[in-house]
């Protein structure tokens, strides 16, 4: 190497600073070229000769063995040194800090230092670490310093040996990179026990780019970005208490609790935003938090950003979320921060020993007027058709999150399709999208296939079935603004019961609600309901109610009568367990507060107490010929081909049948047709009617089907 290799600047540039990083990263190297150069000088080899045979490792030669038992113990490059070699270290060391002192601005490495508040010796440390990111050349210069091809990093004792600090014993100055905390968080844990000082991955892309990109682990948010998160409209009373908490001057932890994507997260964006601050978002869901946590942690130091630790909830044996365990929270609350707030984010209020000042905030389910005011505000940009925001509100309980997706979901499929409205059909379609339940797992959906028009039924029942639908289209109006709210703590559900006679159209109507509401309809399955064993019956329960309130659905309790029998006089455990049920079930019915239909044949069966909790009770009488008529007619779609030979008066007169017998005359008829290749005539009606008969025990008297009685020649 060339004397004075490192005067390469002009005396000129000295009255200059640094235009830019890589300027000065070019004089760092070129100070660390001339360190490496005399350590290269000044060491002690292998062997008196220096030979390459010796730096193999292959073999100890007896030449070696001698070599190393005799030389002396290794000092510190400094005291190496003479007088010139110091000089031109000190002409280097002069030239970069004149330079630097002239310099506007700050670099990622200059900032890092600063945050960090490293040492001289720290410094030259991280950028013999970071020197391999620039340049690989001094991946080879430190194996052959350290006699090993195989460490291409920078071990800890050439670094303590070239920069050893004036006055420090080499032994204390290596015993410094014990521990994991400091200027050591910079490198690698794992490589520094093997005694390499290789940055993270944080630090380097911190050095490179003077920020850190977003990953799976965590995620950066900027308060000062122009772009900021769409207007706080709810919770303004929870804003003004974080903004009061991050007042305080001192270390402080402020841990948000509620239900998932019920804008915590958003609350600590907005605080970030009207305070022109950064964040780093962590999630720690999985076993790996701690090193989660550890990264983020550094990612926020690097940056200068706060930290704020999401999801620490965890599961228990059973897959349910549970609280994180106390010993979590004492390594969450120890994590080394330069910032004095930590922000910790859970699904559910967390323990609350801690060492620390914390301040507990928890944000409640969004109500109906919040949950309004959140749909008008993400459909303000674009009209909203056959429905109104106040049903929408009423239907569905869903967090801030899952309105604002589902809203941005209906808007941009309602423009990617050229409209300039948002259908009823399409909020409703992109609002189940979100819907989160397991109701498959104790009930079955039913897809609604009827209208108004299917229904034959005396308009009394129809106008009180509509009436029903109205509970939901209007109980923001009565509930919120007209204030009854205020005046009925609970009950505010709907629940209808239809007692009538089997096929009468109870299943039917239900669907018929469905449409007209726009709300999936889910048929309980009672077989995974109710069970012999004790309190497992209640458990289902509880299980169902809770995931219906997630999928704002109706509940349909087909034959109801065999969970909703009345409570009889206590004789045995079994009738005190079959009345522990009954109870639980009027606990459950008056707490709901969406839409539960309910259907019996013997509404004689059913527990008084439950008719008191039941907002509308709809008889279906059986269906006289007249009506018979309208069904037969109403089940024919328009293009079956029927023949104009079919007497529907006479059908509907001699076979006194219910709608549901009606439907199986009608398809048996088309079938048969199809397999003639010909339209439904009276004969193939008269047949199938006969055969419905038969199946019910009822004798069909052939002197009674009068002028069509040779219509049943072979049956």
């Amino acid at each position: 190497m060339e004397e004075n290799a490192w005067n390469r600047a002009e005396p000129a540039d000295l009255k200059h600073g640094y235009s830019g990083q890589n300027e000065l990263l070019r004089d760092f190297l070129t100070l660390l070229d001339l360190q490496l150069y005399y350590y290269y000088a000044h060491h002690q080899w292998l062997g008196p000769s220096s030979e390459m045979k010796n730096l193999l490792g292959l073999v100890v030669t007896r030449e070696e063995f001698e070599h190393n038992l005799t030389k002396a113990a290794q000092r510190g490059l400094p005291e190496e040194l003479n007088e010139e070699e110091q000089y031109q270290l000190r002409l280097a060391e002069t030239a970069i800090r004149l330079r630097l002192e002239r310099t506007h601005g700050s670099f990622p490495v200059m900032e890092l230092f600063d945050r960090f508040q490293l040492t001289d010796f720290q410094r030259r440390c991280v950028l013999t670490a970071y020197a391999p990111e620039i340049d690989l050349k001094y991946t080879k210069l430190y194996a052959y310093l350290q006699d090993d091809m195989t460490r291409k990093a920078a071990g800890v004792g050439l670094c303590c040996e070239m920069f050893l600090p004036e006055g420090e014993e080499l032994a204390s100055c290596i015993a410094g990179f014990q521990g994991d905390s400091g200027f050591l968080r910079l490198f690698e844990p794992a490589e520094l026990q093997k005694g390499l000082l290789v940055l993270r991955r944080e630090t380097v892309e911190f050095l490179a780019n003077g920020t850190v990109a977003d990953c799976g682990e965590y995620r950066l948010f900027d308060g000062s970005d122009p772009v900021q998160p769409e207007p706080l409209t709810i919770q303004k009373d929870i804003a003004r208490q974080l903004d009061a908490a991050f007042a305080y001057p001192g270390q402080c932890i402020l841990r948000l609790s509620g239900p998932q994507g019920g804008g915590k997260r958003f609350q600590i964006e907005h605080l970030m935003a009207r305070h022109g601050q950064r964040c780093v978002f962590a999630e720690l869901e999985g076993d790996n938090w701690l090193n989660r946590a550890k990264n983020a942690a550094l990612a926020a130091d690097l940056t200068d950003s706060y930290l704020c630790l999401c999801h620490l909830e965890r599961k228990d044996e059973t897959g349910q979320p549970a609280p994180p365990p106390d010993s979590m929270l004492a390594e969450l609350e120890r994590l080394e921060l330069h910032r004095e707030k930590r922000f910790f984010l859970s699904g559910m209020p967390l323990p609350m020993r801690r060492r620390m000042l914390t301040v507990e905030l928890e944000l409640p389910q969004a109500s109906e007027s919040e949950r309004l005011t959140l749909f008008q505000n993400a459909l303000r940009d674009m009209p909203l058709t056959g429905c109104t925001v106040e049903e929408l509100a009423s239907k569905f309980r869903f967090s801030p999150r899952q309105i604002c997706t589902a809203c941005e979901q209906a808007v941009g499929l309602a423009r990617l399709n050229g409209e300039k409205a948002v259908s009823v059909e399409l909020i409703h379609r992109c609002c189940y999208r979100q819907s989160v339940h397991r109701l498959g797992e104790l009930a079955s959906q039913v897809r609604p296939g009827y209208s108004w028009d299917d229904v034959v039924l005396p308009e009394a029942q129809k106008n009180l079935m509509r009436r029903a639908c109205g509970h939901i289209r209007y109980r923001h109006l009565v509930a919120s603004k007209w204030g009854f709210e205020k005046k009925v703590g609970y009950g505010w559900g709907l629940s209808i019961l239809f007692a009538g006679s089997p096929g009468t159209g109870k299943t039917m109507c239900a669907q018929v609600i469905a449409a007209e509401l726009n709300m999936e309809l889910y048929k309980i399955n009672l077989s995974q309901i109710v069970s012999k064993y004790i309190g497992e019956t209640e458990k289902n329960l509880r299980a169902l109610f809770s995931e219906a309130k997630n999928a704002s659905c109706i509940l349909f309790f087909d034959e109801c009568d065999a969970i909703f029998g009345k409570r009889s006089e206590v004789k045995d455990s079994h009738d005190r367990n079959a009345n522990v049920e009954v109870a639980y079930l009027l606990q459950q019915i008056e707490e709901y507060d969406g839409v539960c239909i309910l259907a019996t044949n013997l509404v004689g069966n059913i527990d008084a107490a439950f008719m008191r909790r039941i907002t509308y009770v709809v008889h279906f009488p059986f269906p006289e010929a007249p009506a018979r008529e309208a069904i037969y007619r109403g089940m024919l779609p328009a293009d079956a081909p029927v023949s104009e030979d079919v007497d529907w008066r006479f059908l509907a007169e001699k076979f006194e049948l219910s709608g549901g017998h009606i439907k199986n005359i009608i398809l048996s008829a088309a079938f048969m047709a199809a397999g003639e290749n010909a339209p439904i005539s009276m004969q193939h009606l008269l047949q199938s009617a006969v055969t419905e008969m038969k199946k019910n025990e009822i004798v069909v008297v052939r002197e009674q089907l009068r002028e069509y009685a040779d219509l049943l020649e072979g049956e």
